[in-house]
């Protein structure tokens, strides 16, 4: 299975972004894919990418395009459960864009969101929103992230176990 919704979550200063700066310059190096970057705090993500805090400019900019990867930092901001936003979740890959969304709490998405996710890197979270994920992943090893320290987190996909 390819992936086409990644989910990057876990505490401030946890290492989240950080992450998903890293899997922008990877896409870049091996497979020549532009990033498109919504980040509020317009940080400097690389030559690789675009990045804006301007969420109009950046929607439109994502819809105009194919096949970037995309990238939406800070989710309790910028998504906060917007039922105008699910299609980015359920219809961005058919622009060939893969989309990664980053955030505190799997809460600030709308449980259709959540369920699109493929692809789930949890940082050190509570219990109930380690217990959220592991629902919506169908994987019960995604409730260990109580016991991560910081910068530690599970990687796991849909239809597989998640690993440290």
């Amino acid at each position: 299975m390819e992936t086409t919704n990644i989910g990057v979550f876990g505490p401030k200063l946890s290492g989240k972004t950080t992450l998903a700066m890293s899997l922008s310059r990877k896409w870049w190096r091996l497979r020549k894919r532009r990033s498109l970057v919504l980040d509020p705090n317009l940080d400097n993500w690389g030559e690789q990418a675009w990045v804006t805090a301007d969420e109009d400019k950046f929607w439109e900019s994502v819809w105009k395009t194919r096949d970037c990867l995309v990238i939406v930092d800070e989710a309790s901001e910028t998504i906060n459960r917007d039922k105008g936003l699910i299609s980015v979740f359920t219809r961005l890959r058919h622009c060939g864009h893969v989309f990664i969304v980053i955030g505190h709490s799997g809460v600030n998405l709308l449980p259709i969101m959540r369920e699109q996710i493929d692809t789930l890197y949890l940082f050190r979270t509570s219990l109930k929103a380690a217990s959220l994920w592991a629902e919506t992943m169908a994987q019960p090893g995604f409730r260990d992230a109580v016991d991560l320290s910081q910068f530690e987190f599970l990687y796991g996909t849909l239809y597989s176990a998640p690993v440290r």
